[in-house]
């Protein structure tokens, strides 16, 4: 893109505002039951300088999941302090995360950069490669293929609009008359508006020169028409009539210009009235209704290089007053070549929202008022890491078209084919939400389906039974599901279209259901082990038993029964007297700890209750025997 481009071609700036989400408990109550608030005791736990990789991954997801990145980048920092190896690498990519949401972009580059290495991932893939954060560019990588249009030159040729099944497009090819029309601002020739042919399967038939109806000495460039073929608006340097105008400086601005389609050709070539010598308007687009035109321009009270604008088509054919789509579609940078689709779509290129590189195209949904106010880039292939503009839809199905000067082409600027690709294989996925404690299904819990780049695909909830479904799933993606409910932790399971199988969704309590006789250890789903003929506290044991002594200091009423085992091995009286020890042991670690004696019980049963068949003469494994080496707590009011 040279001249005529330069000038109006634009990007933009954007900043996204986060929403404060406070987790939000409901207040149930179900009878002959009490509650603790799982979160509130960790973070007890580790205020007191406890450390587990479990307990700050639990703390750091709590609040990643509920868009509270500042908080869990907080827990993900002890996390990693740790200097665990054999950490999931998904954890590299959330603390990356959150580390932005606090602006360490630094810090955050070096651990996209350890996760694409862990994982060969393509979200790190496509970091490591063009430093994306906001967008999932590769998502439509296989929805589209891209090739030649078949109308290209070695000089710069770029999109225009169709009218019936021809193409108008732009080049600075040398004319047929071979008389050149040199730029000095490019060394170039001018710009003119070309015609090409297309057959029924979108394949080029013929390629003609408009020199006599509308192309000047001067650049012309982006045509769109009326739905009757009769009405063309067209971007042209400042001349008219015979006339070049220039602004203080002495430079050709960019105008736009009508044309009428009369006697078999077209004449009667109108100036807008809006034009200026001042600043450039060009790439006009028509609303679907063709009652309002849309351009790029850089004049004056815009927000940045140039912006898009509306103006009013009125019935008389007169036009009212240009009107700035607003910051949320312009930015500081360029916003350029708008077009709207026949299903209201606007598209738009700019460089200064975040993308491959240069300008890419961005589409924006209208909303119920018919404004434009939110966008998102139509990724790869469409775009690339060079300037992509002019994306327009075409008469024939499934095929669009856009211009680059992207590595591979022609010349220096290019028109590309877009087709659809036909779908790929879908599936449905139907699975079961369990509380991975008790084992039992979970009622109403939400069920978000997410893209492998977390963008949200849809939402359900889980049936009395606790089963979700989802259907039209691609079979060769790759998916989040997120699991959420107000008294459980929430959890992100990773799944593959292709290797998609039910294995129940285990989730833990984060508001615990009790009664009188519940043993904390089942239903924090802790361990309390011993060392084999030992009865002291282990350290890796402490911090779960840092978990029961802040339940019994927010739960002053709470009494427990210490109740201590032992494996088999040895006999009933050593052993017997060993359980005594243990239960002793860790009664005597709560109280040191400022639980008051009187609220402890504790009781040893030696090899009384194992918990599996490992009793005399029974060969058995060491985990096996490690099972039965425990302490128990029970809930006695």
């Amino acid at each position: 893109m040279k001249y005529i481009i330069s000038i109006i071609s634009l990007g933009c700036f954007f900043s996204v505002s986060a929403q404060d989400i406070k987790e939000k408990l409901a207040e149930k109550k179900y009878e002959g039951y009490s509650y603790i608030d799982a979160i509130a005791i960790y973070e007890k736990v580790a205020e007191k300088g406890y450390t587990s990789i479990e307990l700050f991954q639990k703390l750091g997801d709590a609040y990643y999941f509920n868009g509270m990145l500042d908080k869990s980048k907080v827990w993900y920092d002890k996390l990693f302090q740790l200097n665990n190896q054999s950490l999931d690498p998904e954890y590299y990519f959330r603390y990356s995360q959150s580390l932005k949401a606090v602006k360490s972009y630094n810090d955050a580059d070096k651990l996209m950069e350890k996760f694409y290495t862990l994982t060969n991932d393509y979200r790190g893939e496509l970091y490591v490669k063009n430093k994306l954060y906001l967008v999932d560019i590769n998502y439509s990588l296989d929805k589209f293929t891209i090739e030649d249009a078949g109308i290209n030159s070695e000089y710069s040729d770029y999109g225009g609009n169709f009218k019936d099944s021809k193409m108008y497009f732009v080049s600075n090819r040398i004319p047929k008359n071979n008389k050149k029309k040199i730029d000095k601002w490019t060394n170039q020739n001018f710009l003119n508006i070309y015609r090409a042919e297309f057959s029924d399967s979108a394949k080029v038939v013929y390629i003609d020169e408009i020199v006599d109806e509308f192309n000047t000495k001067y650049h012309e460039s982006s045509p769109v028409f009326t739905k009757d073929g009769k009405t063309m608006y067209f971007t042209r340097n400042n001349f008219n009539y015979g006339k070049v105008g220039m602004d203080k400086d002495n430079v050709v601005k960019l105008k736009l210009f009508k044309s009428t389609f009369l006697n078999g050709k077209w004449g009667k070539i109108e100036e807008l009235p809006f034009n200026s010598n001042d600043f450039s308007i060009a790439h006009p687009a028509l609303s679907i209704d063709e009652k309002t035109l849309y351009f790029a321009s850089d004049m004056p009270g815009g927000y940045g290089n140039s912006d898009l604008y509306k103006v009013a088509i009125k019935e008389d054919g007169t036009y009212g007053i240009p009107v700035n789509l607003g910051e949320k579609i312009n930015t500081k940078a360029r916003e350029t070549f708008p077009f709207i689709a026949s299903d209201g779509i606007l598209y738009f290129s700019s460089d200064g929202l975040v993308g491959i590189g240069g300008l890419d195209v961005f589409k924006s949904h209208p909303d119920v008022e018919g404004n434009y106010i939110s966008f998102n880039n139509v990724g790869a292939p469409i775009n690339s890491e060079r300037d992509d503009f002019a994306f327009i839809e075409s008469p024939f199905k499934n095929v669009f078209f856009v211009s680059s000067n992207r590595q591979g082409g022609k010349g220096y600027d290019d028109v590309y084919k877009v087709k659809v690709n036909p779908e790929p294989k879908k599936i449905e996925f139907t699975d079961v939400v369990i509380d991975e404690i008790l084992k039992e299904p979970i009622q109403n819990s939400r069920i978000t389906l997410l893209d492998a780049n977390q963008n949200i695909l849809g939402s359900t909830k889980s049936d009395s039974l606790g089963q979700f479904k989802f259907s039209d799933l691609r079979y060769d993606r790759e998916y989040y599901i997120k699991v959420e409910n107000d008294i459980y932790l929430t959890k992100e399971f990773r799944v593959k279209g292709g290797k998609i199988k039910s294995e129940k969704f285990e989730i833990a309590p984060k508001i615990i259901k009790t009664k009188t006789g519940d043993d904390l250890v089942k239903l924090l789903d802790i361990s309390i082990y011993f060392d084999l003929d030992k009865y002291f506290i282990r350290p890796d044991v402490e911090v779960e038993m840092a978990k029961i002594v802040e339940i019994l200091k927010m739960y002053p009423n709470l009494k427990i029964d210490i109740r201590s085992h032992t494996d088999s091995r040895q006999s009933e009286a050593y052993n017997l007297r060993l359980s005594n020890f243990r239960a002793k042991a860790t009664r005597d670690f709560l109280i040191k700890k400022g639980i008051a004696k009187e609220r402890l019980t504790c009781k040893g049963y030696g090899e009384s209750q194992l918990l599996n068949d490992c009793s005399d003469a029974v060969p058995c494994t060491r985990e096996q025997h490690q099972l039965n080496r425990r302490s128990e707590f029970v809930l006695v009011q």
